[in-house]
């Protein structure tokens, strides 16, 4: 039987081999077209290069994410070795993780559907600002205003520096026309 640490560590290695692919195959693009695949691809060469050292150095124990539970901000049950009698350790059920696996797919729909309605940067904007509020991450004016950071710097890459024509979405011709 493979170790889980061997097994994800075959998968990284694939994903490294298939993001230098991308990165080959990019090469071959005009000087435009190069533009997006190549610095995506090589974040992400870099972020799972970092993930397989990560992986390899650590502990298996330092290595036990529940990704579902960072998303949805669910607690984890308390640590074994603190004994507070108090507080029962409710084991997680499938319907409890059901229920935050459909939330988290409801969140990326949602998303795209606000991309598809009203173009990216607004959608950007207002995704952002309400998962803050929804979280309650952060207070008001300080959600609105890293949301306007974060907005901004999108915008930056994909405009100027990438020099990419946004989709303006499928309600554009309706602003258009009450402008």
């Amino acid at each position: 039987m493979i170790s889980r640490r061997t097994q994800e560590n075959g998968i990284i290695v694939l994903i490294i081999l298939m993001l230098i692919g991308v990165i080959v195959i990019s090469l071959g693009y005009g000087p435009r077209a190069r533009m997006v695949p190549i610095p995506v691809a090589a974040f992400g060469l870099l972020l799972a290069v970092v993930q397989l050292v990560w992986q390899t150095l650590r502990s298996a124990d330092e290595l036990q994410v529940d990704l579902l539970e960072v998303l949805t901000k669910r607690k984890s049950a308390p640590d074994s070795s603190v004994d507070k009698p108090d507080e029962p350790v409710v084991p997680d059920n499938a319907h409890a993780r059901f229920k935050r696996e459909l939330t988290a797919y409801a969140m990326v729909l949602l998303f795209l559907a606000m991309v598809w309605a009203m173009g990216p940067m607004p959608s950007v904007f207002l995704f952002t600002l309400g998962y803050f509020a929804v979280s309650r991450q952060y207070s008001w004016p300080r959600a609105i205003m890293y949301t306007a950071i974060f907005t901004a710097a999108v915008y930056a890459v994909f405009v100027y520096a990438l020099e990419i024509q946004l989709y303006h979405g499928y309600l554009a011709p309706v602003v258009e026309y009450f402008r």
